[in-house]
């Protein structure tokens, strides 16, 4: 890992815990580094430790003033979204909804400046007895609704929700198992309802761990898990928190997160055995790649990095998915594996009015997807981050 990527982890570690960062090197590349935040999604929130700097160590007042918009800018539209949720979440109340939320919706909570904690959606769990007075609520709201594999997404405008009946997307192995834990594990977090703190440190490790395996994972994930071990380690259970790690077939990710935890943010986990040094740098590397999760710039290549079914070519992934890739988002191919030429019709379809790509974009884009799969399975190889199952 360069030095200006290991400068970005420390800027990072010193803006969740409201911290001096330590002085960068002469060297250091400021524009790296801000190209590498706005990429991240967290300029805004590594803008507070750059401020903290003395002024000698600082970047071009050019550069810091754009820097300083994009900080001002995340609190504009964070706020926007936050009204938001609270104004939702008080009228679910009304419906007699439960609300669980989990990941950023709680974690921002969390954060020096809350409203630096982006987020592109609010993820939330709930009963699926739930789900039409949850559907009538939105609808009431103006809002557009989809239904997923999952649960129902609700958009409007910049707002974003996808509501789970099931956390099955992320716990695969025994996920009837970990919806019941779930749905039976309630704690308050500053007044929002979520898990308690042992399945909520989980939930963002094997959702992280999905994404590393996926098309990858940012930063920002780790930040989140270093920033609520911090605020909840003499109350998290770790040795649970490893086993479902080994359930989920995770246990490798784990090792490297805690790892992360020790070496850059001072966070040491009894009882685990460190991943090496070298090692590790690759996976933090890895996070800073691209972008939050991955190659968000280009869906083709999202498909193309499917961990599901790594025997086959990233272009068929592309435009022919396995069973084993499509199964969970559709619900017969469990019982009819046959009907998989239907499935791969009605992805085609639906990929039709839901992609915001043209023929032209998706075709440039290829070769790069299938560059990208092929990348991401010699990390995968080179770190040994995804658990045989």
């Amino acid at each position: 890992m360069n030095s200006n990527d290991m400068y970005i982890v420390e800027l990072s570690r010193a803006a969740i815990f409201d911290d001096i960062p330590k002085d960068p090197e002469s060297t250091v590349n400021w524009d790296y580094i801000y190209k590498k935040s706005i990429v991240q999604n967290i300029a805004g929130l590594l803008y507070t430790a750059v401020d903290k700097l003395d002024e000698t160590n600082k970047p071009l007042p050019e550069l810091l003033e754009k820097w300083q918009r994009d900080f001002f800018e995340t609190i504009a539209l964070t706020s926007r979204q936050h009204m938001e949720f609270v104004r939702i979440s008080k009228l679910a109340k009304e419906y007699d909804i439960c609300f669980i939320g989990l990941k950023g919706c709680i974690m921002r909570t969390f954060y020096p400046v809350p409203e630096l904690r982006t987020m592109g959606d609010f993820d939330i769990l709930l009963q699926q007895k739930d789900v039409n007075r949850v559907k009538e609520l939105f609808k009431n709201q103006d809002y557009k609704i989809e239904n997923d594999a999952f649960g129902i997404v609700c958009s409007k405008g910049i707002i974003h929700w996808e509501i789970f009946t099931t956390i099955g997307e992320e716990f695969r192995v025994d996920a009837p198992e970990w919806d019941n834990k779930y749905h039976n594990s309630i704690f308050m977090y500053n007044g929002s309802r979520s898990v308690e703190p042992t399945e909520f440190l989980l939930h963002l490790i094997v959702h992280t761990a999905k994404h590393y395996v996926g098309s990858g994972a940012g930063i920002r994930n780790l930040l989140d898990i270093a920033l609520f071990i911090s605020k909840y380690k003499e109350m998290i259970i770790f040795k649970q928190v490893e086993d479902g790690c080994r359930t989920q077939k995770y246990f490798n990710i784990y090792r490297y997160i805690m790892t992360v935890m020790t070496n850059y943010f001072g966070i040491k986990i009894d009882n685990v055995e460190l991943i090496s040094n070298d090692k590790t740098e690759r996976f933090v590397e890895y996070s800073l790649e691209s972008g939050i999760f991955g190659k968000i710039d280009n869906a083709l290549a999202v498909q193309a990095a499917k961990p599901e079914d790594d025997s086959i070519s990233g272009m068929r992934k592309i435009f022919f998915p396995s069973v084993k890739s499509l199964k969970h988002r559709y619900k017969y191919l469990e019982k009819h594996p046959f009907l998989l030429p239907a499935a791969w019709v009605h992805r085609i379809i639906s990929a039709l009015f839901r992609w915001k790509y043209s023929i032209k974009d998706m075709a440039a884009g290829l070769k790069e997807a299938d560059e990208f799969s092929k990348h991401r399975l010699n990390v995968l190889e080179e770190l040994n981050l995804k658990d045989k199952l």
